[in-house]
């Protein structure tokens, strides 16, 4: 057994203070200075987006989408959001549409994502976006959609997704897409504490949320002429990203490091079926954000199991819960059976992967998991 406590997730930024500091001793700390502007520019050259704008984290980016569609498609009717997500996701479409707009989505209990099943997408409503989640950094095929429905404007919340692919490119950066939204909060891939970003390929767009993200000022300095927020990042959050952008490669070759040394560890219970992995479309690349199992005899309550691994020093979280479990969300219109999505909340768990984890923890977790199913 472990001597201490294995956590879901540690920031790896040892490497990464340098800039910080240096924009502490040069006293811009706040939303100017120099690591705005080299942040912003370097990771639009990693992902090859036309615009960018850095924010105070992934929720008001998120926010920021449906500023957007309202802006650009303000008679939408119907806003499709998935099940079992992070609860951002909802909160975020209710801070500019009601509860009545909304419908949830089927979920595929293979994927863990939206069902993508052709006749399932083809009879969405007309005059509809779908705000697209990239649960737990398994890739939707957002391509897929456009083809099967380019009538319905597509979001992406890409704060799980950041550097997954759909069909060679990088997710949230397809044109056939409005917008989307990532985050850098402390559990993610690479993190500034808080913080995230908004990418859009689209002029207009950009220059709306540009305006609102941060004060809405007009021409004349104090003179703002739109309802507008302040969600802008600071100079030091920027500069802890900008050095872990500059070395993007080796971050993401060890979160890979680390999924594989998972799966092999995990095979023999995987083709035993006792284990079963998000399965992953042919189009899409994951993005190796967090690992996660399905164990699909597990007759524990979330509880019990989370009291187990935590009595063998592992801590681990429970899949996203199905949207009426959160009470100012229980009333959502939704045209499924929930039975499927409560079983894979209960089945469905998240163990450490964090970037400093060794391959002896990684062992110890794998020979907790077996122990649990036995």
């Amino acid at each position: 057994m472990a001597d201490k406590l294995i956590p879901i997730y540690i920031p790896h930024l040892k490497k990464y203070k340098k800039s910080a500091i240096d924009a502490i001793e040069s006293e811009w700390i706040s939303n100017h200075g120099k690591y705005i502007e080299l942040a912003t520019n370097k990771l639009k050259e990693i992902i090859n987006v036309d615009h960018l704008i850095l924010m105070m984290n992934g929720t008001v980016a998120t926010h920021c989408l449906f500023l957007a569609l309202k802006f650009k498609h303000p008679d939408i009717k119907t806003i499709y959001v998935p099940n079992n997500v992070y609860v951002a996701a909802y909160n975020c479409v209710l801070m500019e549409y009601s509860a009545e707009n909304i419908e949830v989505m089927k979920i595929d209990p293979d994927t863990w994502n939206i069902c993508m099943d052709e006749d399932y997408i083809k009879g969405l409503k007309e005059n509809s976006a779908i705000l697209i989640v990239h649960n737990l950094g398994n890739i939707v095929d957002v391509e897929k959609i456009n083809r099967l429905r380019p009538d319905i404007i597509l979001l992406e919340d890409n704060c799980e997704g950041i550097f997954g692919k759909y069909n060679g490119i990088y997710s949230g950066t397809s044109k056939n897409i409005l917008c989307s939204s990532v985050s850098f909060y402390g559990n993610k891939t690479i993190t500034t504490g808080e913080g995230g970003a908004f990418f859009t390929q689209h002029q207009d767009i950009y220059d709306y949320i540009q305006k609102v993200y941060s004060q809405g000022m007009s021409a004349t300095r104090y003179i703002h002429d739109v309802h507008a927020y302040n969600y802008r990042m600071t100079n030091i959050q920027s500069a802890f990203l900008y050095d872990q952008l500059n070395d993007i490669d080796y971050i993401l070759n060890r979160k890979h490091e680390i999924f594989e040394n998972y799966i092999r560890l995990l095979q023999s219970s995987i083709d035993d079926n006792k284990i079963l992995l998000q399965k992953i479309d042919n189009t899409i690349e994951r993005s190796n954000w967090i690992f996660a199992i399905r164990i699909p005899n597990n007759r524990f309550t979330i509880q019990e199991t989370n009291n187990f691994f935590l009595k063998n020093k592992i801590e681990i979280r429970p899949f996203f819960y199905p949207y009426d479990k959160h009470n100012h969300l229980k009333d959502l219109k939704c045209h499924e059976d929930l039975t499927k999505s409560y079983e894979l909340n209960n089945q469905i768990i998240l163990i450490p992967s964090f970037p400093d984890i060794t391959f002896e923890q990684q062992n110890h977790i794998v020979e907790i998991i077996k122990k649990f199913i036995e």
